[in-house]
Order: C-alpha cells, then sequence, then structure tokens
C-alpha cells in the first residue's frame, strides 16, 4: 500500500503558485518525482512551519533527499515578498 503524501502535496501545490519561469517548472517538476518515489510524508507541524513561517526553517531538519527543493521553495518565498 502506497501511503499517501498529502503534507507534500500541499508544499507541491504552494511552489506550483510561486513558478515563473522555466526553472521553477523543472525544479517543480523534479520535486513531483522526489515525492511519488519518497516512502514517508512530513509531518503537518513541518508543513505549517514550511508555509506560515518559511524564516524558521532549518533546512538540517529534512532529508537530504528533500533540502534543494524547500530551499528552491524558500526562494520562491523571498523572491515573491521582494516584488511587493
Amino acid at each position: 500500500m502506497r501511503t499517501r503524501k498529502e503534507n507534500l502535496l500541499k508544499v507541491y501545490a504552494a511552489m506550483g503558485k510561486l513558478c515563473i519561469d522555466a526553472v521553477d517548472r523543472e525544479v517543480h517538476k523534479r520535486f513531483k518525482v522526489i515525492i511519488d518515489t519518497m516512502e514517508y510524508d512530513i509531518t503537518k507541524k513541518t508543513m505549517n512551519q514550511i508555509l506560515k513561517d518559511p524564516r524558521s526553517v532549518s533546512l538540517s531538519d529534512f532529508d537530504e533527499n528533500l533540502q534543494p527543493y524547500i530551499k528552491h521553495y524558500l526562494f520562491l518565498m523571498k523572491r515573491t515578498a521582494r516584488k511587493i
């Protein structure tokens, strides 16, 4: 039985809304592949921290497979904040 990775998929969906160029979309696509191949999900608390308080996120708390994607999401959040 495959686990439904709802928390990672919510981060994935939020990342998709912030993608504006080909590089962002490629990272987003690869993130989906990683989610599909992982055997576990992140906790709801961790998901909320990523989505609502990205400044407090520590990349070392994540599996090394997820770190580049979480880092890119944080970059997208900062980039979006600068444009406002």
